[in-house]
């Protein structure tokens, strides 16, 4: 297997709109690490009760919310964007730079196509990527399917 692609780009296009797409569209939101912690400080709850309010479910030896189908993340609001931004996950803060959307071009444009802020902006070098790829990694954030 050759090069991955942000890396054959030599870096890849990235800044964030706040537009939402991400936080609306379906699937688990991983909390590994400080991200409970964190999360939960910053609303003023202990993670006990972060898990119990947000009704967090172990998934792979990670919490993971998931709102279920159809629903944006709880922290989304339509007028004010996260909720939580300062207190995000990895996951979150590592967005559009995991693995399976940056491994591959056609993967990067799949995934373009619901991010605006992708391909626009300044250009991230692959070594910013590649401390992207890694918390992803230290966090053992799962990998889904690529895009």
């Amino acid at each position: 297997m050759g090069k991955p692609y942000y890396k054959t780009a030599n870096g890849l296009r990235f800044e964030c709109t706040r537009c939402g797409n991400c936080c609306t569209r379906p699937g688990a939101v991983f909390f590994t690490g400080q991200d409970l912690p964190r999360a939960a400080e910053f609303l003023g709850l202990t993670p006990e009760e972060f898990v119990r309010r947000y009704r967090l479910q172990d998934e792979d030896g990670a919490r993971s919310l998931d709102p279920g189908p159809d629903r944006p993340c709880p922290f989304y609001d339509d007028f004010r964007g996260c909720t939580i931004y300062k207190a995000r996950p990895t996951q979150c803060r590592t967005w559009p730079f995991w693995p399976e959307v940056v491994e591959q071009k056609r993967s990067w444009n799949r995934a373009a196509r619901d991010c605006p802020g992708m391909n626009q902006g300044p250009r991230i070098p692959p070594i910013e990527i590649e401390r992207s790829l890694d918390r992803c990694r230290e966090m053992d954030l799962p990998e889904g399917d690529p895009w």
